[in-house]
């Protein structure tokens, strides 16, 4: 299957620079970018093509590709790949961005975002740009985000801005929690994904109290309460869906130690056969539903899939109609027509009563 061509719009300026039979050649030989395709083929020169572009769009050609940590450190890798942009200079209320794209709105308002900044567009080539993304997320890509602790230069950053930026770039990692951890030189800021929990930035330790009680007052906490476990629950925008969050909080010895679960029900409640189970755990599984009465234990560490295998279960059994009764502590996602008991110990209603 081919891959969808992001940017057709360079075929006429392709066409005005040589021929139209040759703007052809380079839209046919793409295999996601005509740009690419007529640079790689040699079809056109690259500061001809440029040039044109730039009069065409009003963009200014970035006059370096050169970036800073503290830049790279606002958008994820995974985002800048996708969209193919690289992070060139941040100041408080702006991201410059070299991209080779700027009518791509939807790159736009996702980077602008998740930066929580206004973006500044400066154009780039497409082979300019990938060259500068494996310089840029060379040593930190979020595939191996596994060695030094990039220490985020955030602490002027507004608490509220700096909080949504945390959870916006957790959710767009994919990752199933957030962790915020007082150590002695900093809040360590880890996500889970995929059931590792990997080390993502070092925030500077005077934004650690605000930063916890800005938390607390999303998922309706006692910000004066320091002294005690507290658990509750948020909720928040990512596109065009809302995504739920449970919070815990806990008492550590150089702070509060903040937990955030991510609850996408769009990745969470799926189907037994989407789990991705071999046949023979398959047959099993299919065996054990069959079964009227008994008990089946699913066990596994955090973010090892018990609560999506346990909700996947659910929906097959409900496909019987059979009148389904939970009891959850915490119940994280809702199923219609199904009757799920959330637990509160200090009303009496426990799993035993």
């Amino acid at each position: 299957m081919k891959t969808t061509i992001r940017d057709e719009w360079v075929v006429p300026i392709i066409a005005e620079l040589t021929s139209a039979e040759i703007a052809e050649r380079a839209r046919e030989a793409a295999s996601s970018s005509v740009w690419d395709a007529a640079l790689r083929l040699k079809l056109v020169s690259r500061d001809a093509l440029i040039d044109a572009i730039s009069r065409k769009l009003s963009t200014p050609i970035a006059p370096s590709l050169e970036t800073r940590a503290d830049c790279i450190a606002l958008v994820p890798e995974r985002i800048a790949r996708r969209y193919q942009i690289l992070p060139l200079a941040a100041a408080a209320h702006t991201l410059d961005i070299a991209t080779a794209n700027p009518w791509d709105l939807d790159a736009e308002r996702l980077i602008a975002f998740v930066s929580g900044r206004s973006l500044r567009m400066w154009l780039a080539s497409p082979d300019e740009i990938a060259e500068g993304l494996d310089e840029a997320y060379g040593a930190t890509s979020i595939s191996s985000r596994i060695g030094k602790p990039t220490l985020a230069a955030l602490a002027g950053e507004p608490v509220v801005r700096l909080v949504d930026r945390v959870v916006s770039s957790g959710i767009e990692q994919g990752a199933s929690d957030i962790h915020l951890e007082p150590e002695e030189d900093g809040i360590a800021v880890r996500y889970r994904v995929d059931g590792i929990l990997r080390h993502v930035m070092l925030l500077p330790k005077a934004v650690g109290i605000p930063l916890v009680s800005r938390i607390k007052i999303m998922a309706k906490l006692d910000i004066a309460d320091r002294l005690r476990p507290q658990g509750g629950h948020a909720s928040v925008g990512a596109g065009h869906k809302r995504i739920d969050l449970r919070v815990s909080t806990l008492p550590a010895s150089h702070g509060e130690k903040v937990v955030i679960r991510i609850l996408d029900p769009a990745t969470a409640i799926r189907s037994v056969d989407s789990l991705g189970l071999d046949e023979l755990d398959a047959r099993q599984m299919r065996r054990l539903l069959d079964v009227r009465e008994g008990l089946v234990l699913v066990t596994g560490p955090t973010g090892s899939g018990k609560t999506t295998t346990l909700y996947a279960v659910l929906r097959q059994i409900q496909q019987r109609g059979l009148n389904i009764i939970t009891v959850e502590d915490p119940v994280e996602y809702r199923i219609p027509g199904i009757v799920q008991v959330q637990i509160n110990e200090k009303a009496g209603l426990s799993f035993a009563s």
